[in-house]
Formats: structure tokens, C-alpha cells, sequence
């Protein structure tokens, strides 16, 4: 059943004057009035899209005078389609949004649809000039003079600048995600939408699409994650505009200050407190790690595998996937316990700052990490030149205020090649031992290829600093042991997979820390 609405009500007057045109009018006018009618019976069942709406009821105002024309003079006929420019006022709103907006530096523009309209009005203009219609200048003439006054509408209601943002501040770390809500107050006399969209892509909003009331105020979460070298004042890029979509107002927005700490101070600050808790001479409450540390401590870093329940084991540490799965009680279980000796393998290089803090960050909290543990660490530091720090296992206070000094000398350098996939060393040799296998000629010229690849890379990997560095580290910490390593897995990808490979065969343990490897990267 259809509701008796101002727009049916609007519909069904258009559509009596088309059936009027339709019956008092000579062919071909009643014919174009008949199509006309028949269109408009149509889309009472099935609604055209915005845009096409739009498009059809600009048109139906500017067709139907001149179907009337020979029967109800033109004045009359243009009078008679004024009651109808509201149909074509509800198709501009509905239409508001569904078109292309480009942010600019500020200021009032004009949309894609008015500049549409206008291009229209023109070229009927024209063409009533060269035909010498009289009927389609009055018709351009009342459409120019509804736009004309919607604009000056417009214009007076909504000023140039017709947002205000609350102002606010947060202090956060890099690469932590604070969210903050964000009030916007509508500064129009009308309501109006309002499209926003983040300078950087490290900042989220919701909802960015709203419509604003007049004189109100309207909630938006602000979500930022920032990089090292972000803006302390980010920008928000926002578009008001007006509801009939005929106008777009740009405004620059500054709603927040942030005050980024980078990861590097933020990691020094933790260290440097806890080497104060825990120095000669403290309480002894200050000096003992807290009670979530020791437990953490006491099961390890890492997880390694999973094993059946056994008597002492604690619930909190029950694999409750596999004890469901094999319907006996699993628990889990890590390495890196308590009072292990621990590596901490680092590649002091960097491409960048970000990468820098990062590295630096890493560094430090693996070193704070295992001295909460108690755990007697060594250091294997290098760059893409020399070894910088190898040490014997010492006390973990002791490596963990070299560590503060080490990140001093992080290096930055620009990369020199790009790898689009690292060095998998038993996917090389697996590769290797099926080839050989295969007896085919071409099989076994690719197994020699790969074995001097193999061969090269083993070479190279030898003289590298990584490979050096923790080689000797090794000598002086014997296995079990675990080996963190920090690095962005630039320069020294390859000879990390060669060597940790082969002290993962004697013993060790390797974790690598922050960093994702090239792997995990590709997928």
C-alpha cells in the first residue's frame, strides 16, 4: 500500500498534469507527456538509483511546459511546474552524498552536481536561443532562479569555517594505539554532512561520514597508532557540505597534540628504574622481582612444545586444545628458564630512525627481560662492518647497563639491494637431496647450481660479523642455552640462518625478538 507522504502527494500532482498534457495536447506533444507518465507510474514500483532519480526529475521539470505549451500558453505551463521543484529538491538531498569530493587547502567550491546543473542550464539556455523556444527560457530561467536562491540559502546559513573541534592531548609511545574521543560542534544554522578523513594512515576514525544538526555536538573516537616521526599536532582533513550537495566547504582540523616518547626512552626509563630498585643497599622489596616476573621466570620465555600433565604442574599452564583433542591432560612448555644462560645476538644497523628505536627498544627489554629472570647473559653485538661487543655470561644487572651503552652505537645506513625472499637453509638443502635424487639430466644441473649457491652463501656467511661475533659469543656459553636475536634481518639474513642453524644443531635455542622475519613478512 503506498503512504500518502508530501513527496506522493508531489508525484501524483505531476503525474495529473502529464495526463492532462497526455489528453489536451496534439501529437507528438501527448506522445512525449504519455512517456512521461508512464516513467513516472513505473518508478512508483521500482525506484531508480539516486543519481539517475536526480537526472530524471531535472529533466520531467524542463520536458513537461512544452508538452503543455499548445494547449496552456508558456507562462501558465511554467507556473504550473513550481509546485513539482520540490520532487526536484528532495532528489538533490537524497543525491547529496553520491558523488566525488576532493579535499582542497580551504574555502567554498562548488560540487560535481552543481557544476553539472549549471553546465545543463546552460546548454538549454543555448538551445532555446538558437531554436528560438520561448518555452525552454522560461523553463531555464525558474530552474536558474530555485538553484539561485538555494545558494543564497546556503551561503547565508553556512559559514566558511562551520566546524570547531574540542582540543585535547595524550602522551604515548611509538607505535602504541591510544584512542581519544573527539567532539565536533556544527557551527551552521542548518544541518549539514560532514566527511572526514586522516591526514596519516596511522589514524583511524569512526564514524568519519555524519550529518551534523545545527548548533549541535556529534562524538568521534579517534584512534592513533603514530611512527617515530609523526606530527605532534595530526591533521584531520574534513568536508562540509550542504544537504542539497550543491556546495563543499574544506577545513583543516587539529583536534589532538600528542607528545610521542620514543620506544628507545620509553625502554631506557624501565631499565634505569629497575637497575635502581634492584642496586646494593635497596629493601629487600625493591630488589626482588615481582611475584608475576618470578613465575614467568620459573616457566620459561618461549614456548617450546607440549608434553602429558605430570604431578606439580601448574593448571594455569594446561594445553586445553590438545587435552580436548587427545582427551588426556597436555600441559605446555617453555624454555628459557629460570637462571638459564641466555645470547642476545644484535645487529646494530638500521636503515632509519624508526628502525633505530626500534632496534634499540628490542635490545633493551630482551637484556631487562632476562635479568628479571635471573638469567647469566651474553652479548653478541655487530654491524655491518665489525664486531662491536661479544661477552661471556655475566651477571644479567652487568649486561643489561651495556646493553644502555650498546644502543649508542646503532649505525644507520642505507640498504644497499633489496631481497624479496631471505634464505631458507633446510628448504635449500631439501631441494638439493631431491634433485640429486632425480635422475634427469636438467634435475641434475639444477642440483649443481643450488649446491655452489649453497656453497656461496656459506662462504659469504663465514666472514660476515654476525656470524664472527656469534660464533666466539657461543664458545664461552655452552648449550643449553638461548640465543635472542635482535635484528631487522637486512644485511646479515643470511648468515644468521647459516649460523643459527648450526648452534640449533649443538643445543641452542634462537628466538628472534620484534623484528618479524622475512618470512612472516611475505605472508
Amino acid at each position: 500500500m503506498i503512504s500518502l507522504t508530501p513527496k506522493t502527494i508531489l508525484k501524483a500532482y505531476l503525474m495529473l498534469i502529464l495526463l492532462a498534457a497526455m489528453l489536451i495536447s496534439p501529437p507528438p506533444y501527448s506522445i512525449v507527456a504519455l512517456i512521461l507518465l508512464i516513467l513516472q507510474v513505473y518508478l512508483i514500483y521500482r525506484p531508480l538509483r539516486a543519481e539517475l532519480s536526480l537526472a530524471l526529475a531535472f529533466s520531467v521539470i524542463i520536458l513537461t511546459p512544452l508538452t503543455l505549451e499548445p494547449s496552456a500558453g508558456k507562462l501558465f505551463s511554467t507556473f504550473l511546474m513550481i509546485p513539482a521543484l520540490p520532487l526536484l529538491d528532495q532528489s538533490l538531498r537524497e543525491n547529496a552524498l553520491n558523488q566525488f569530493f576532493g579535499y582542497s587547502k580551504g574555502g567554498r567550491k562548488f560540487t560535481t552536481i552543481m557544476r553539472a546543473l549549471a553546465t545543463t542550464l546552460l546548454l538549454v539556455c543555448m538551445l532555446s536561443l538558437l531554436l528560438l523556444n520561448e518555452m525552454l527560457m522560461l523553463t531555464s530561467i525558474l530552474l536558474t532562479g530555485y538553484l539561485a536562491i538555494v545558494l543564497a540559502y546556503i551561503f547565508y546559513k553556512i559559514p566558511k569555517m562551520p566546524l570547531e573541534e574540542s582540543k585535547t592531548w595524550s602522551r604515548v609511545v611509538v607505535g602504541d594505539t591510544v584512542r581519544m574521543p573527539i567532539t565536533l560542534k556544527g557551527k551552521a544554522n542548518v544541518p549539514f554532512h560532514v566527511l572526514l578523513e586522516p591526514s596519516h594512515s596511522w589514524i583511524r576514525l569512526k564514524p568519519s561520514k555524519l550529518m551534523l544538526a545545527a548548533e549541535e555536538k556529534e562524538e568521534i573516537n579517534l584512534v592513533v597508532a603514530p611512527p617515530l616521526a609523526g606530527p605532534s599536532k595530526p591533521q584531520l582533513q574534513a568536508l562540509a557540505i550542504d544537504p542539497w550537495g550543491l556546495t563543499q566547504i574544506s577545513q583543516v582540523l587539529e583536534p589532538v597534540e600528542l607528545h610521542i616518547i620514543p620506544r628507545a626512552r620509553y625502554a631506557e626509563w624501565l631499565a634505569r628504574k629497575y637497575l635502581e630498585q634492584t642496586a646494593p643497599g635497596t629493601i629487600p622489596a625493591a630488589a626482588i622481582p615481582p611475584l608475576r616476573a618470578l613465575r614467568a621466570a620459573k616457566r620459561g620465555v618461549e614456548y617450546y612444545g607440549s608434553r602429558l600433565y605430570q604431578p606439580g604442574d601448574r593448571l594455569r599452564d594446561l594445553d586445553w586444545k590438545h587435552t580436548f583433542k587427545l582427551q588426556e591432560l597436555i600441559v605446555k612448555e617453555f624454555v628459557g628458564a629460570h637462571g638459564q644462560p641466555a645470547i642476545i645476538a644484535a645487529n646494530l644497523t638500521a636503515k632509519d630512525p624508526e628502525e633505530a628505536d626500534g632496534l634499540a627498544y628490542n635490545l633493551v627489554t630482551s637484556a631487562l627481560t632476562l635479568a628479571r629472570e635471573a638469567a647469566p647473559t651474553a652479548l653478541a653485538a655487530y654491524n655491518h662492518e665489525e664486531a662491536l661487543a661479544m661477552t661471556p655470561p655475566t651477571n644479567p644487572r652487568e649486561a643489561l647497563r651495556r646493553t644502555l651503552r650498546l644502543t649508542r652505537s646503532i649505525t644507520l645506513i642505507k640498504p644497499l639491494e633489496k631481497t624479496l625472499q631471505p634464505l631458507d637453509v633446510q628448504r635449500l638443502r631439501r631441494s638439493i637431496s631431491q634433485l640429486e635424487q632425480a635422475k634427469t639430466e636438467p634435475a641434475q644441473k639444477l642440483a649443481g647450481i643450488l649446491k655452489m649457491e649453497y656453497e656461496a652463501i656459506q662462504e659469504a656467511a663465514g666472514g660476515h660479523p654476525a656470524s664472527q661475533t656469534l660464533r666466539k659469543t657461543a664458545e664461552s656459553t655452552p648449550p643449553p642455552a638461548l640465543i635472542t636475536v635482535v635484528s631487522s634481518w637486512s644485511h646479515d639474513a643470511e648468515a644468521l640462518a647459516i649460523t643459527l642453524e648450526k648452534l640449533k644443531g649443538k643445543g641452542y635455542n634462537a628466538i628472534p625478538v620484534g623484528a618479524r622475519t622475512h618470512t612472516q613478512e611475505l605472508r
